[in-house]
């Protein structure tokens, strides 16, 4: 057994190392051997039947990684610990001593790793601590470079509560419950003891409301942001900043959620230096407030790019050109715009076949004029069938086709 034992432990130790060398950051977990010397009180009976005093002995167990109920709880506590620790910070908002209270971030915030010109790695940690230097509209901070967003909890402190099982079992250290008949007195007793196991939840309860009830900046802090349309500006590190804000995911639920800039002060390019940022007591008489970040031109609502990724979209510019064709000779120059955008859409996606297709279009709309179209008409559909046809000019991204000089477009 000694030996199967030392091969085990061996094989574990390889197989971790093969989870190291493959750089996915595997980890091994497996259920610790029980104990070898356990001591236990049991009972006693003499030959005549009757039922001895309690006598605590030693019992000795194997030492093996058994499957048993508390070997897997320790084992998933031990994952749980090392892959789900929660990220605790103190949120601090001010000197006065009641503005700060306990919160939790969650996910946890993933290292940051820089690397310098040099090949240099460089890992840094957000801080324990989260201050709050200011306030900014949210406006104003528009849609900046971030690196993780979480969420941002208030931390209550939980009492753990011991199970039922816990409470059967374990009634006392050491004590170990041999037959059903002792296991149901014990269950007979905590039934009569019901009493004070009420009185101590009603007294936990208590205590869970009385936390409930104390005053938490967390509370103020997000119906202030939420109300005002704001964000908290706050210090993560040495250099680093971040954002919190209010959030709704719904329209009866908000929460608080915490942005991570990348480290810097000058990560807002439309904000500047963050440690420069003050307030509008802080300008000079006369001087004026221009808004931030930098608002855009009116966009245009006309589609430049062209996308043909279904059918439809095909067709549809193909019917307008030809809508443009029928009203020649005072839509020439929409005419020749739309007919420029297709051929050069056709030659960058190698859609060469769709310029002899327009070719043959054109030549077959000629016949089907109504007679009371224009003679430019007629005139200038030929034109672009026999440009689309030439094959230097027609394949030539540069090239581009223009109207047939006539006596009604001069």
């Amino acid at each position: 057994s000694y030996l199967l034992t030392e091969i085990f432990f061996t094989a574990t130790k390889i197989y971790q190392q093969l989870l190291d060398i493959s750089g996915q950051k595997g980890q091994l977990f497996i259920p610790k051997a029980l104990e070898n010397v356990e001591f236990v009180k049991i009972k006693k009976e003499d030959k005549y039947g009757s039922t001895k005093e309690d006598e605590i002995v030693k019992v000795e167990i194997p030492i093996v990684p058994g499957l048993t109920k508390q070997s897997l709880r320790e084992m998933m506590d031990r994952v749980c610990e090392t892959n789900y620790r929660q990220f605790d910070a103190i949120l601090n908002c001010g000197s006065y001593f009641k503005l700060e209270c306990p919160v939790l971030i969650w996910p946890p915030p993933l290292p940051y790793i820089s690397t310098d010109s040099f090949g240099i790695e460089t890992t840094r940690h957000i801080s324990r601590k989260i201050e709050v230097c200011g306030f900014i509209s949210i406006s104003d901070i528009g849609s900046p470079m971030s690196i993780s967003r979480h969420l941002l909890m208030p931390k209550t402190e939980e009492k753990p509560t011991p199970g039922k099982n816990e409470k059967i079992l374990r009634k006392q250290p050491g004590e170990y419950i041999t037959t059903d008949y002792e296991r149901l007195e014990v269950e007979i007793k905590n039934f009569y003891a019901k009493g004070d196991t009420n009185s101590d939840d009603e007294g936990s309860s208590q205590a869970t409301v009385n936390d409930s009830m104390k005053e938490s900046i967390c509370v103020l802090l997000h119906g202030a942001l939420k109300i005002e349309n704001m964000a908290a500006l706050v210090l993560l590190g040495d250099n680093w900043y971040g954002f919190i804000y209010s959030y709704a995911d719904s329209k009866k639920k908000s929460n608080m959620v915490l942005t991570i800039l990348p480290p810097g002060a000058d990560v807002v390019p439309w904000l500047g230096d963050l440690r420069h940022l003050g307030t509008v007591d802080d300008l000079i008489a006369g001087e004026t407030i221009t808004a931030f970040p930098v608002k855009p031109d009116k966009r245009s609502y006309s589609q430049n790019c062209v996308v043909w990724i279904k059918q439809s979209g095909l067709q549809s510019d193909i019917q307008k050109v030809l809508r443009h064709a029928k009203k020649l000779p005072e839509k020439i120059q929409h005419f020749y715009k739309e007919l420029n955008r297709i051929r050069r859409a056709a030659l960058s996606l190698g859609f060469v076949e769709l310029l002899e297709g327009l070719a043959c279009i054109f030549e077959r709309e000629i016949p089907s004029l109504p007679p009371n179209a224009s003679p430019d008409c007629a005139l200038q559909l030929k034109h672009a069938a026999m440009e689309l046809k030439k094959f230097n000019l027609s394949r030539d991204m540069k090239h581009s086709i223009v109207p047939f000089p006539t006596k009604y477009n001069q």
